[in-house]
């Protein structure tokens, strides 16, 4: 007895140190986005930005507008380089430049002033570059009134830091309304109820309360909370790891129409389903909740270690279980998960009250039967007709987010 309350100490110290670790490193990560912080002046600013700020007056030949503008200027007689411009080295740099900004409000442009002496010269006298520069390298973050000069070797997180702060700066209205536009913090937990509803999560509380009777539905109940815990800790170690990556969210928001048409898709796709259940009319007679679309279907395998998880009785497994069950059934609700991801100034945030909505509905029955107040049998009622209408709204607002993604 002794010995199993060791082994689910250490288990729970080694689960908490880990999701410590991933949250924090995500935080730092948030933390050293410069979009979420203010600069001091002096050396502070050009240590993080690795140069000085230098204000200029707009000329002709300089890039114009109410953005951020990263122009690598260059020096090469060679025709095939010019036409390749994407095969530069620098171009592997801008999704790590970019971040999590959008194409509105960050510009790359390469010129090459062998053939483009106007623009270059332009540039030159505008920050005052060297003439000893001329046939090297040089790199110009700027927007409508600042800018900054690198040059070789050039360092990602100090340009990183020039791009964010100067969109920052020139774009504080402009960012304003940007966050207006995407889903307000409430909106995000109805999303992950809306999500949570869904028969698979249901049919798993359904397998735990059956057979159980009125002494034992507290105990049930206990049980369903940790499953519920597993499934919120996974999806947070899962995309707290994501969001802490700068690489993929920047290449998130470069895929802007590739998740557009997977948004558009994974709604249909629900639409579909929810239209088979009402032309079948099986979600009325609770009968024949299998779905047809594979994607909407629990593994049989996943169905039998429910089985077994429930005849062990261990915090373990059904902690366990909840967290394998919520990677198995991610492509049900990572959908919502990657437009939060590319709109949200606060993607940390808003992805862990997203998972806690995901895990209320379950949450929710589980206590209310647990204390009397739902009778089992209507799980199975939930889980018939609540699909149909969960699919709807799901579908619904997944083709609505694909067209609030190219906002």
């Amino acid at each position: 007895m002794v010995s199993q309350k060791i082994k689910h100490l250490i288990f729970i110290l080694a689960a908490v140190v880990l999701l410590v670790i991933v949250l924090w490193n995500a935080a730092l990560t948030a933390m050293g986005d410069p979009i979420s912080q203010s600069y001091g002046d002096g050396d502070e600013l050009e240590e993080k930005l690795g140069a000085v700020p230098i204000s200029f007056e707009s000329r002709e030949g300089l890039l114009q507008g109410n953005k951020t503008y990263v122009a690598f200027l260059y020096y090469s007689t060679c025709p095939t380089c010019e036409e390749n411009e994407d095969n530069l080295f620098i171009a592997k740099s801008y999704p790590k430049w970019q971040g999590n900004l959008s194409s509105d409000e960050i510009s790359f442009k390469v010129i090459n002033y062998y053939r483009n002496l106007e623009a270059g010269t332009a540039y030159f006298e505008a920050f005052n570059i060297s003439k000893s520069a001329e046939g090297g390298s040089i790199l110009v973050v700027h927007n409508s009134k600042v800018g900054l000069v690198y040059y070789p070797p050039f360092s990602d997180g100090e340009i990183r830091n020039a791009v964010y702060y100067l969109t920052k700066g020139s774009l504080a209205e402009g960012i304003s309304d940007q966050n207006g536009t995407t889903f307000s913090q409430p909106l995000v937990f109805a999303l992950g109820a809306i999500s949570g509803f869904n028969p698979c999560l249901i049919a798993l509380a359904s397998v735990f309360f059956a057979t159980a009777n009125k002494t034992e539905l507290k105990s049930v109940t206990k049980r369903i909370g940790l499953i519920s815990i597993g499934l919120i800790y996974a999806y947070l170690i899962f995309f707290s790891l994501i969001v802490s990556n700068p690489v993929i969210m920047g290449s998130l928001v470069s895929l802007t129409w590739i998740i557009v048409i997977v948004l558009l898709i994974m709604g249909l796709l629900y639409l579909i389903e929810a239209a088979q259940d009402i032309y079948s009319r099986k979600w009325g007679s609770g009968s024949g909740i299998d779905a047809k679309i594979h994607l909407f279907r629990t593994p049989t395998r996943l169905k039998g270690l429910i089985q077994k998880t429930k005849e062990m009785n261990s915090p373990i497994y059904d902690f366990s279980l909840g967290a394998l069950f919520s990677i198995v059934k991610l492509p049900c609700i990572a959908a919502f998960l990657i437009v939060l991801l590319v709109k949200s100034s606060t993607p940390l945030i808003d992805v862990t009250i997203f998972t806690l909505g995901v895990a209320s509905p379950v949450i929710l029955m589980g206590i209310l039967i647990g204390f009397g107040m739902m009778k089992v049998n209507k799980l199975s009622t939930a889980q018939f007709k609540g699909r149909v209408i969960q699919r709807t709204l799901i579908g619904a607002l997944l083709i609505i987010s694909a067209f609030l993604v190219l906002q």
